[in-house]
C-alpha cells in the first residue's frame, strides 16, 4: 500500500507540475484500490499539488484553436469551463489580390468626313466638309455635294484606331475582402469559487483538455510585451482582437493600341450613286491623302477595308496597395503533449 500510495503522489506532482489546478476546484486523484484520494506520502491530504503560474500569467485556461471559418464552426466552451475569457484570431496573412484590368478590342475606323479645299493643295481658306453618316461602314454615301469649280482639291484624312475603355470600372477595386486571418482561437475557464477539500468532482485543467481534445492547455500573459514562456508551458502562440484595414488597388486604364495595320480604299464619285469615279486613294494610318484636278465635282462616296487589323491595347493598374494592422495583441503559452489525468 505505501509503494502504491508513493506512485500515486509521484503522478499528482507530475501532473501538477504540467497543467495546473483548475480554478474551478481542485484535483483528487484516485485509484480503485485506494480510498483515501490525495493521501501524501506523509499522511497529509493535499488534493492539489501544482506550481502556480509564472508571475504575469493567468491561471491555466482551455484554449481552442482552429480555422477561421463560419462562427457556427467555433465550439462552446465545455460546461467543465462555462467561462468564456478570449476570442482572438491569429495566422495574420498580409498579402491580397486585386481582380485583373481588362481593356475593350480597338478598331479601325474610317475616315468621318471628307475636307475640300479651294485651294488645288488641301491647305487654302474657305474648306467644305463632306460627312459620311455615323458609324459609317463604308457603304455609298451621298453628303451635301460639291459643284464643279466649288473646290479647288480634296483631302481625304487617314483612318483611325478607335480608343480602349476598361471594360470593369470596378475591376480594379477590392471587392468583398476576406479577413485575412489563418487561425481562429477561443478560451475557456472554470467559475472561480471554494470547493471543499474532499469535492471529488474538482478536476485539473489537464484532464479537462483530455476529455476535451480539440482544446490545449494554456496560460495567458497578462503583461505588455512578449512573454518567456515556461518549461511547462513552452509553446508560445499570439492571437489578435481585430485588424485595421488600407487595402486598396490601383485604378485600371488602357494604354493606347499597338500593332495595329489599317488600310482602307477611299472612293469620290460624281454622281450621287457611287457610279461615276472621281478618285480612289488608299489611306493608311501614316497619313491623309489630297486629291487635286480641275473641276472636282463630288457628289457621293464609299469605302472598303483592305487591311483591318486593330492591334490590342494593354491593361494597366490592379496593383495591390495599403495593408492589414493587426490589434489587441495577446500572448499565451501552451503546453506541448497534454497531461493524462490519473483516476
Amino acid at each position: 500500500m505505501k509503494n502504491r500510495r508513493a506512485g500515486t503522489a509521484l503522478a499528482v506532482a507530475a501532473l501538477g507540475s504540467v497543467a495546473g489546478c483548475w480554478t474551478a476546484g481542485k484535483i483528487m486523484l484516485s485509484t480503485e484500490e485506494d480510498p483515501y484520494p490525495g493521501l501524501d506520502l506523509y499522511g497529509s491530504i493535499d488534493p492539489c499539488v501544482t506550481a502556480p503560474p509564472p508571475p504575469g500569467f493567468s491561471d491555466p485556461i482551455l484554449l481552442w484553436m482552429g480555422e477561421p471559418g463560419d462562427e457556427a464552426s467555433v465550439p462552446e466552451c465545455p460546461k467543465e469551463a462555462p467561462e468564456r475569457v478570449f476570442d482572438g484570431y491569429g495566422g495574420l496573412d498580409r498579402a491580397h489580390e486585386c481582380p485583373p484590368c481588362r481593356c475593350s478590342e480597338p478598331s479601325c475606323e474610317l475616315p468621318r468626313a471628307l475636307e475640300g479645299s479651294a485651294s488645288a493643295a488641301c491647305d487654302g481658306p474657305g474648306s467644305m466638309s463632306f460627312d459620311a453618316p455615323a458609324g459609317w461602314d463604308g457603304a455609298c454615301a451621298a453628303p451635301a455635294a460639291a459643284t464643279p469649280g466649288e473646290i479647288g482639291s480634296l483631302r481625304i484624312p487617314a483612318p483611325t484606331v478607335s480608343a480602349c475603355e476598361v471594360v470593369d470600372e470596378r475591376a480594379g477595386e477590392p471587392r468583398d475582402l476576406p479577413a485575412p486571418w489563418g487561425e481562429r482561437a477561443r478560451g475557456c475557464a472554470g467559475v472561480e469559487e471554494e470547493r471543499a477539500d474532499s469535492d471529488l468532482d474538482a478536476t485539473c485543467v489537464a484532464s479537462l483538455a483530455s476529455r476535451h481534445p480539440d482544446f490545449t492547455v494554456c496560460i495567458h500573459y497578462l503583461r505588455e510585451g512578449a512573454p518567456r514562456c515556461p518549461a511547462e508551458y513552452p509553446e508560445m502562440r499570439t492571437f489578435f482582437q481585430g485588424f485595421d484595414d488600407t487595402r486598396g488597388c490601383t485604378r485600371c486604364e488602357c494604354g493606347p493600341a499597338h500593332g495595329s495595320r489599317c488600310i482602307a480604299l477611299v472612293s469620290a464619285y460624281e454622281d450621287r450613286s457611287c457610279g461615276r469615279v472621281l478618285d480612289a486613294v488608299t489611306v493608311t494610318l501614316a497619313g491623309p491623302k489630297c486629291v487635286t484636278g480641275p473641276g472636282l465635282r463630288l457628289a457621293s462616296l464609299d469605302a472598303q477595308w483592305i487591311e483591318d487589323e486593330p492591334g490590342s491595347c494593354a491593361a494597366r493598374g490592379g496593383v495591390p496597395t495599403g495593408d492589414v494592422s493587426p490589434r489587441g495583441e495577446s500572448f499565451f503559452c501552451c503546453q506541448s503533449d497534454e497531461a493524462i489525468f490519473i483516476r
